[in-house]
């Protein structure tokens, strides 16, 4: 009986994993116009007709866990950066592009750790999308 309690708090505490996310965040304010973005609890997106500043959104996860995610950036003009960086500015992954670029990548995130998704425009015209998901 003890066993299946405790098997079944396990199965309960994983469940319970989650991503809390924060943003967006607008480092020097918003110059662009034509900027268009939404956020769930898994997904960052925005769409901009000429894109120049910075701006984060702030994860962190309530257990350590694998997080898978999906970053894919379309650029028509300009350049785009995409990071993903903890407190001590250690990138986790990282793309800057003038075109397309993919990231799919597993990344451990602690608990207690604070991380931000960072977007970089430089007179950028296109879209971005990261996704991100728990590993079970």
């Amino acid at each position: 009986m003890k066993s299946m309690l405790l098997a079944l708090f396990c199965a309960l505490s994983v469940n319970a994993q989650n991503v809390k996310s924060e943003g967006t965040i607008f480092v020097d304010g918003i110059k662009d116009k034509k900027w268009n973005n939404s956020n769930g609890k898994d997904f960052t997106k925005a769409s901009f007709a000429v894109f120049s500043g910075a701006c984060y959104v702030t994860l962190e996860v309530d257990q350590t866990a694998e997080v898978n995610f999906k970053s894919v950036s379309t650029i028509s003009k300009g350049k785009l950066e995409v990071k993903l960086i903890d407190e001590q500015e250690y990138d986790y992954f990282y793309c800057k592009t003038s075109k397309d670029c993919i990231v799919v990548k597993d990344i451990t995130l602690e608990k207690g750790k604070k991380y931000r998704l960072y977007f970089i425009g430089e007179n950028a015209k296109g879209k971005f999308e990261v996704n991100w998901e728990i590993n079970k």
